[in-house]
């Protein structure tokens, strides 16, 4: 590693070339045979995709519960496939734990055929309704998912050192001074795989709507519907749902106790659009990115083979642990989603159109339709409402009332906490509360009353005095 630092030391391509060629001339053959077979093993180093295996739905799953893990996940994966590219493999890998439900395609104008795809969308609502209203408490298994996530982000700085070591002692006879040469390969091939996956993706629109029960009582105030906006045409559907803070926000009070109170269950619902290959742009990704897929594999190959001063236990060494973090990235995936699914936090729904997918949308927003504020069962327990979250924005009884930042459910997904709403409450207590219309007639109509009276006490007022202090 010394050796490679000391050539690159004077930052210039005439000396390094030059301190290159006569290191090269004093190696004996023991030596040159040593870094010709270690060029030869890292050469295998491109072919590391070949070697995890077909891709499956469990980086997609965990990529879409914990988007931070599901990165963790990628960023392991070297070049590998990483998502499948069939939507039957997102349903027959996800049939088993009954959080995957597919409408099937209506081909066709039969008005029925259009009917029963729309009836049994409503019955994967009405689960989700199940889902959310039962009263046992499905809590995720944090602790099982943070040691995973913590074993993942090892195995990430145990390959990222070892690159670092391999660069530094390695030296290229056609790039001298490059200190980054690994780390170049590694970005561009990672980046590369993440691009190919994502246009072969076989769903071209997805919505993530994070459902919690509301543990206090809370009553919403104004505010536009969200429904009544959902009602209209498809295209000002799809751009109500893409102006989400264009609707008037309503006033969300809690009338009861306000001591935190933990979510009894929460479930993230994704609703994925089926892609039928209509899409010319993303087509035309496709076969750009095979294309520097091709390119990057050919570049890698060359980079490894061409490498000079490197000692083959070191090869070894970086091989090893690159392979290590590869496969077991793979396997710690599988394990963390095995035992997340346990608790069923993730709903996949998929669809064939949009308007399908906004069906969905507005179902789950008027879940709490039908539902009084004083609505109890009939063994007088409260049925909690539901808050949904989407895109950052808080609606509550069909009403948009908060909004937080989108990055914070785009990062940690399930691990993120539900909106509070009594920070709306507290906010409002802190500013005060605007008084409504009704009070400040009613303080107008005191107003005048003492008015009208002010002059009756005034006229008291001098007869009292003038009865005391006679002429």
């Amino acid at each position: 590693m010394g050796r490679g630092v000391c050539i690159r030391s004077k930052s210039q391509d005439r000396l390094c070339y030059e301190t290159l060629e006569a290191t090269l001339g004093n190696l004996n053959q023991l030596r040159i045979g040593e870094y010709t077979g270690a060029a030869s093993v890292l050469a295998l180093l491109p072919t590391i995709g070949a070697l995890l295996g077909a891709p499956t739905t469990e980086i997609w799953r965990l990529l879409t519960v914990v988007p931070f893990g599901g990165g963790l996940a990628m960023l392991l994966s070297f070049g590998g496939a990483i998502l499948p590219v069939r939507v039957d493999d997102y349903v027959k890998d996800l049939s088993s734990a009954k959080v995957t439900f597919q409408a099937k395609l209506a081909t066709g104008n039969d008005p029925h055929i259009h009917d029963d795809t729309y009836a049994e969308l409503d019955t994967v609502v009405e689960k989700i309704e199940t889902r959310m209203r039962q009263d046992q408490s499905q809590r995720l298994p944090k602790g099982h998912l943070w040691i995973g996530l913590l074993a993942m982000v090892s195995l990430f700085i145990a390959a990222q050192v070892a690159m670092i070591i391999i660069e530094q002692g390695g030296v290229l006879p056609w790039w001298c001074t490059s200190r980054w040469w690994m780390h170049l390969w590694y970005f561009l091939v990672t980046g590369t795989a993440i691009a190919e996956n994502w246009a072969q993706l076989p769903f071209k629109e997805t919505w993530k709507l994070y459902v919690s029960d509301i543990p206090y009582d809370v009553r919403v105030r104004g505010g536009d519907s969200i429904i009544t906006k959902l009602d209209g045409p498809e295209g000002s559907v799809s751009r109500i749902l893409h102006q989400l803070a264009s609707l008037k926000a309503g006033t969300a009070t809690i009338s009861g106790s306000k001591q935190f109170t933990r979510p009894r269950n929460t479930v993230l619902v994704v609703i994925s659009v089926v892609n039928h290959g209509k899409q010319r742009i993303r087509a035309l990704l496709r076969l750009l990115s095979k294309c520097t897929s091709i390119a990057t594999f050919v570049t890698g190959t060359a980079l490894f083979a061409s490498v000079q001063l490197l000692a083959l236990p070191m090869a070894v060494m970086v091989l090893t642990l690159v392979l290590a973090a590869g496969v077991y990235g793979r396997a710690i995936t599988g394990w963390i989603v095995q035992g997340v699914s346990k608790t069923e936090p993730l709903i996949h729904v998929i669809v064939n159109s949009t308007q399908e997918a906004q069906h969905v949308i507005a179902k789950i927003l008027s879940l709490d339709e039908y539902n009084s504020e004083d609505m109890e069962c009939a063994d007088e327990t409260e049925v909690r409402k539901l808050q949904v979250e989407l895109h950052g924005h808080v609606f509550v009884k069909q009403r948009r009332v908060a909004h937080r930042s989108p990055w914070y459910l785009r990062t940690l997904g399930v691990l993120a906490r539900p909106f509070d709403l009594r920070n709306i409450d507290m906010l409002e207590s802190l500013h005060g509360e605007p008084p409504s219309q009704s009070e400040m007639e009613f303080e107008h109509g005191l107003l005048r009353k003492e008015d009208r009276q002010e002059p009756n006490i005034r006229s008291l007022t001098t007869l009292t005095s003038q009865s005391l202090h006679p002429l």
